[in-house]
């Protein structure tokens, strides 16, 4: 009764780490400025064919002083991209407050072959911002 548990649990254990092969991870400091705001940190994590990441950012109390409250609220759009020619696309997300922040998300690579699962190396994070509630940034290119 023995022998199989074992068994399972080299099987089991086995399986797991040829599993972990294929998460990775990275995070650099960068200066990236938008509107005043400063984007210091992106980190990337796979998780099979998903790509998680965070952008850090710190957003200055003066931008948001509008009287006029519409005005105290941006718009960004970003892309990570990656030294083989990759890019995760980051749709637009909104910041109506200062302070330090992080806008954390996903991209799924599956419809792009999974390239999640290969190890990257970040080349460096593109944005593109604008100021005021309903505005859109431009594409990032």
């Amino acid at each position: 009764m023995q022998r199989p548990l074992v068994f399972a649990s080299v099987i089991s254990a086995s399986l797991a780490l040829a599993g972990a092969a294929w998460a990775w991870g990275q995070k650099a400091e960068i200066e990236v400025t938008v509107h005043g705001h400063t984007f210091h940190t992106v980190a990337v994590e796979s998780r099979d064919c998903l790509l998680d990441y965070k952008l850090s950012f710190n957003a200055p109390a003066e931008v948001y002083s509008a009287k006029a409250e519409p005005r105290n609220v941006y718009a960004f759009r970003s892309r990570i991209d990656f030294q083989d020619g990759k890019a995760a696309p980051i749709p637009v997300f909104l910041n109506r407050g200062a302070g330090e922040r992080v806008y954390a998300y996903h991209f799924d690579t599956a419809p792009e072959g999974c390239w999640a699962r290969e190890v990257q190396k970040l080349a460096r994070l593109r944005v593109e911002g604008c100021r005021g509630a309903g505005c859109t940034p431009d594409l990032v290119k």
